[in-house]
């Protein structure tokens, strides 16, 4: 299971309502998620395995790259 929470970089308040999808960027395992919004807590949650390599999407707009862990915190 990843977890991934939205704050604001400016006032570090979680971020609700926006589309978050989780691309797989191994070279075996191509895909990505389908999109969720994120509740009151700025939080959406993806029944799927870490990855080591992965793409965070928020509002279709890439905003990570890199290894995808249980937990994301990402500020916006």
């Amino acid at each position: 299971m990843v977890i991934i929470q939205l704050i604001s970089a400016k006032t570090g308040q979680p971020i609700k309502g926006k589309a978050v999808g989780v691309g797989n960027n191994d070279f075996l395992k191509l895909g990505q998620t389908e999109r969720k919004r994120t509740n009151e807590r700025g939080e959406v949650e993806f029944s799927i395995e870490p990855w080591a390599n992965g793409t965070i999407y928020v509002d279709g707009n890439s905003v990570h790259k890199g290894k995808i862990n249980g937990f994301m915190r990402i500020p916006l």
